[in-house]
């Protein structure tokens, strides 16, 4: 699984309370511009639709603590069919690769139906993806919704993000419905999550300005939160089978 051919970036992530982390935030301000795509209100939203297989086995490697392990997504801004993305990262230890494509919104819907048509012509990750649909039964298990506010900068190809609002929602086929969805938060109470990601350095002054005070990096997974917290617990694929691929 581990490709040593691809890139691979660092991520550290931080939960803590939101007065924290707005104090962090607004150190960063200082240093960092926001990322090209926020809008006048300075964050966007996030939908990503989780896949699993039939054993679950990307819930149970997160469960198990494996340390090189991947996970299959797509992911929507603000409710907007205009860039639908199909994600596969990976993962070891503290070091990610991400890979991905677009793919478009009559593809989405296919693949909410469990069609799966390899050809030569389709970005090389999706035949890649459809055959994981095939062999392994890879299927929605889960939605994962939160609010960004992402910070970039050219030292360190340094990006750090503020997530907040973090929520699960098992309506599955509801991706791109512009409405809230039904949903419950997954961290506590005023909790929120930071997290820092570059490539070979962090430069110090930024590292001094997220790390101020007493943040202490986590291992966290959104993914395991949010199935965690669905109405069938962790217990979702079978459903999920039944629904998407009879």
């Amino acid at each position: 699984m581990f490709n040593e051919d691809a890139r691979y970036r660092h991520e550290y992530k931080y939960i803590e309370p939101e007065v924290r982390l707005l104090a962090a935030q607004k150190r960063l301000e200082a240093y960092m511009p926001k990322d090209s795509h926020v809008s006048e209100k300075g964050y966007y939203n996030i939908r990503s639709l989780y896949f699993d297989d039939y054993y679950d086995t990307y819930l149970q490697e997160n469960i198990d603590g494996v340390d090189e392990r991947e996970k299959w997504r797509i992911r929507v801004y603000d409710h907007s069919d205009s860039y639908i993305s199909l994600e596969r990262k990976s993962r070891k230890s503290d070091l990610i690769s991400k890979d991905n494509c677009s793919i478009s919104r009559e593809t989405f819907e296919h693949i909410l139906k469990g069609q799966t048509d390899v050809k030569d012509d389709n970005p090389p990750l999706l035949n890649v993806f459809y055959v994981r649909m095939r062999t392994s039964m890879l299927h929605p298990a889960v939605i994962v919704e939160y609010e960004r506010t992402p910070f970039a900068a050219p030292q360190g190809n340094t990006r750090i993000t503020f997530d907040r609002n973090i929520r699960s929602s098992s309506e599955l086929d509801a991706l791109l419905a512009d409405r809230p969805l039904s949903s419950r938060p997954v961290l506590e109470r005023g909790q929120n999550l930071m997290e820092v990601k570059f490539d070979e350095f962090l430069p110090d002054h930024i590292a001094h300005t997220v790390e101020y005070g007493k943040m202490h990096r986590e291992t966290f997974s959104k993914y395991f939160l949010c199935r965690k917290f669905t109405y069938n617990g962790v217990n979702t694929s079978l459903y999920s089978i039944r629904q998407n691929y009879n």
